[in-house]
């Protein structure tokens, strides 16, 4: 999954939605002025997401190529894109415009909320967290507690992102893919903490290995071996080397019995020769899956919790997808895969090797 991520201001691609507003802007009759209106700067349009550059996915740092400051004296780090007297002045320089543009990116839903780390010359400021209430796993039955993910996670790519000139919209796409991120792969962690099959979780989320340092053993993106791939766009805009769909396999019988399977309280499974489907919590909207052939190493059963983890997952990906907003209205279409006109669409992958 390593990929390079360069001059973060270079990374995002002009909108086909925003190229040549503003030559048609001047060009055509101002219509505010039929209307009675003085200037046109009395009128505010309205903000979507899908005005901003296009989003490129976001590599958490474990799984980045290292890179130099742009002073050029610190050494290679892969976490840290600035040294800290840099970092402090970036910050000092565009905190307060880094802080706005953050506030118009928000996420509160079934007790799960997106905040940003203040201010400060470390690495971890300006870095998505996200707290959530939840049942512990060991005690489902006894009272929620608040969690806060990703509390370990440093990346100062926002502060990099001013200090290179990056530009409004590129620094609200940046942030937006950053919290993107952040959402889907915390709700894959709960997802992991959940499932399990015949009591015994299929996919940790936590792992001890010997051979792997302790910053590392929880794979690149924090959730033991399951890594996920998003991509926004078009299929055109498909990373490299990302992974294809798997071959559908007809069922003559269930390797699976549903009693057999534990998951996330609120979700709803359903299992049969068809297929999967699972509904979120609070929802009527089920997400659906096939059961497919097994992949190189895998037996029948494997395949199939294969098959319910992907369901299972992709369902709470389009809850994020549907409570993630940009400038207070939805930024994300809200199923993968889809290209609706006001949105940004977005699809999401899978593999079992992190």
């Amino acid at each position: 999954m390593a990929q390079s991520t360069g001059v973060v201001g270079a990374l995002f691609l002009p909108s086909e939605d925003t190229a040549g507003m503003g030559a048609a802007r001047s060009s055509a009759t101002s219509p505010y002025r039929e209307l009675g209106i003085r200037s046109e700067r009395h009128v505010r349009p309205a903000v979507t997401a899908k005005m901003l550059p296009q989003l490129i996915p976001y590599t958490p740092p474990l799984a980045r190529d290292s890179e130099r400051c742009l002073c050029g004296t610190s050494g290679r780090t892969c976490e840290e894109s600035m040294c800290r007297p840099c970092r402090e002045l970036a910050v000092a320089t565009h905190g307060q415009r880094l802080t706005r543009l953050l506030g118009t990116i928000r996420y509160y839903h079934r007790g799960v909320r997106l905040s940003w780390t203040e201010a400060s010359g470390c690495a971890s400021a300006f870095t998505p967290r996200v707290d959530f209430l939840m049942p512990d796993v060991h005690n489902p039955d006894g009272p929620p507690h608040l969690f806060r993910g990703f509390a370990y996670w440093e990346d100062d790519q926002l502060i990099a992102a001013c200090a290179k000139g990056a530009s409004d919209g590129e620094i609200q796409a940046l942030a937006l893919a950053m919290a993107h991120y952040a959402l889907a792969t915390l709700a894959i962690h709960e997802v992991d903490e959940w499932y399990s099959y015949r009591s015994a979780q299929v996919y940790p989320p936590h792992r001890t290995d010997p051979y792997i340092p302790q910053d590392e053993d929880r794979g690149p993106d924090g959730n033991g071996a399951v890594v996920l791939w998003l991509t926004y766009g078009s299929a055109a805009h498909k990373a490299a080397g990302q992974p294809n769909r798997d071959t559908p396999r007809p069922a003559r019988h269930l390797p699976l019995e549903r009693e057999d399977l534990a998951i996330m309280p609120g979700q709803t499974l359903h299992i049969d020769l068809e297929g999967i489907g699972v509904t979120p919590p609070g929802s009527s909207v089920p997400t659906t899956n096939t059961w497919s052939a097994p992949r190189e190493g895998e037996d029948l059963i494997g395949a199939s919790l294969r098959d319910v983890h992907y369901a299972l997952v992709m369902s709470e990906l389009a809850v994020v997808a549907d409570n993630l907003t940009f400038a207070g209205r939805r930024a994300f279409a809200p199923t993968p895969g889809t290209t609706p006109h006001a949105f940004i669409p977005w699809d999401a992958y899978l593999t079992y090797d992190g």
